[in-house]
């Protein structure tokens, strides 16, 4: 059965992760001005209720449906520490995040240092999410 307190952690240590990786990266983003070459109608403005749900969605996708689903797949195959977090991340951005984007740069004109630095800052933060929630459920 799902043990709520191991959920519980895993979702608050992933979201504090994603949420101090979120505010490097983003101004590791702004100091290397990667937007730049973008066209103005393409930006969204960025604000704090831009931050505040790009965050939440990011929580979402990052944090509670990792934490879900590592916990199912736990009581199957009872994989567990830092290697099978950062196995399972590296299947996710394979298979989700790699093929978005590379089928966006096909479409759109984006300069490729933008979309190199998005590719890894979401391998970032899907690597370290589940490889904190790999660890706690190996303790």
């Amino acid at each position: 059965m799902y043990s709520q307190g191991l959920l519980l952690y895993c979702f608050v240590l992933s979201s504090l992760y994603l949420l101090i990786v979120s505010v490097v990266l983003r101004y590791v983003e702004r100091k290397l001005q990667l937007t730049q070459g973008i066209a103005s109608s393409l930006l969204e403005s960025t604000g704090l209720g831009w931050a505040a749900i790009n965050y939440v969605m990011e929580a979402l996708f990052f944090a509670v449906i990792p934490t879900l689903a590592y916990g199912f797949f736990y009581l199957i195959i009872p994989l567990s520490g830092i290697r099978a977090g950062m196995a399972a991340s590296l299947f996710a951005f394979t298979l989700g995040a790699i093929p978005a984007l590379m089928g966006l740069s096909v479409r759109i004109k984006l300069p490729m240092p933008y979309i190199l630095f998005m590719l890894l800052s979401l391998l970032i933060k899907l690597g370290g999410s589940l490889s904190i929630i790999g660890y706690l459920y190996s303790l």
